[in-house]
């Protein structure tokens, strides 16, 4: 409950007291705030569970919905990577912020968005 609700003033306080100059940066944050909503919302729907033996750690999924365990845990497993994948795209952002100002501006075509999105989407189509 608590991530959703830290989550949501997040977005709040994004769409309220961002300042124009943050321009396409804003979009996202915003993008990891609301995955992370989702993302806390699977995870009450999921119910991971962890089991360790030895050196060996796994994860699985105690969902109420029996007969459709396989298919919660793969969904679980893309969930949980696609953060990760976002903060490549904010690590890349970040570079060129940084070192290649002149390449923002990419960020802020549609085409570019198309073709960063493929990054987490590839992400989920490998699960």
């Amino acid at each position: 409950v608590s991530g959703i609700i830290l989550n949501s003033i997040l977005l709040y306080a994004i769409r309220k007291f961002s300042r124009s100059s943050l321009g396409t940066y804003k979009y996202l944050l915003a993008a990891f705030a609301i995955f992370d909503v989702l993302l806390t919302l699977f995870h009450m729907f999921a119910n991971p569970t962890m089991i360790i033996v030895g050196s060996t750690f796994g994860v699985v999924t105690d969902a109420f919905f029996q007969n459709t365990v396989r298919n919660i845990s793969a969904f679980f497993n893309i969930f949980v990577l696609v953060p990760f994948a976002l903060m490549n795209i904010h690590f890349i952002y970040r570079f060129w912020a940084i070192r290649k100002p002149h390449l923002i501006a990419l960020f802020s075509k549609k085409w570019f968005v198309a073709l960063i999105s493929l990054w987490p989407l590839g992400g989920c189509a490998t699960w």
